[in-house]
């Protein structure tokens, strides 16, 4: 039964990713240059308080390496600018630009669109099994979280 779970579990991260890439062709056409990473870099630069390449590091569990790769891709597109804070001009930080404000816009109305479609299936689902179902998630969310916290304070 584990074994069936544990596939079952994959199979729907897997098909998450393919729905993700299936929603972005099908929401705008400014996103097909965007590549996943870039998307939710550019949602996060959106939405923190003064992101940099630490916090968006933490928040999309990348290296800052790795951060700083998205980071000179979405600024050669014209889609994030950078700028250093009056009281520290050694800190870097990063806002989107007008082109940058249309992908974060463009990836928000695909989530919702996405969001749209899941209420509408779950909305007929019976509402006994959906509770089990948020009960497991619930548990299991929490086990994740406490890895990946245990995981952190090896790194």
């Amino acid at each position: 039964m584990n074994e069936k779970i544990l596939d079952l579990l994959i199979r729907y991260f897997e098909n998450q990713k393919m729905l993700e890439k299936i929603y972005k062709n099908e929401s705008s056409n400014i996103l097909n240059d965007y590549r996943i990473s870039e998307m939710h870099c550019v949602d996060y630069i959106g939405k923190i308080d003064k992101p940099n390449v630490t916090k968006l590091s933490a928040l999309l569990n990348v290296t800052r390496g790795g951060v700083s790769k998205i980071i000179k891709k979405l600024m050669k597109k014209g889609a994030v600018a950078s700028f250093t804070s009056e009281t520290n001009k050694k800190e870097i930080y990063y806002s989107l630009t007008s082109v940058g404000e249309e992908i974060f816009n463009a990836h928000a109305r695909m989530h919702e669109s996405w969001y749209c479609k899941d209420v509408e299936y779950l909305e007929k689902c019976d509402s006994k099994k959906l509770e089990t179902v948020a009960e497991f998630l619930d548990k299991y969310n929490k086990y994740l979280e406490q890895k990946i916290d245990l995981q952190k304070g090896d790194v």
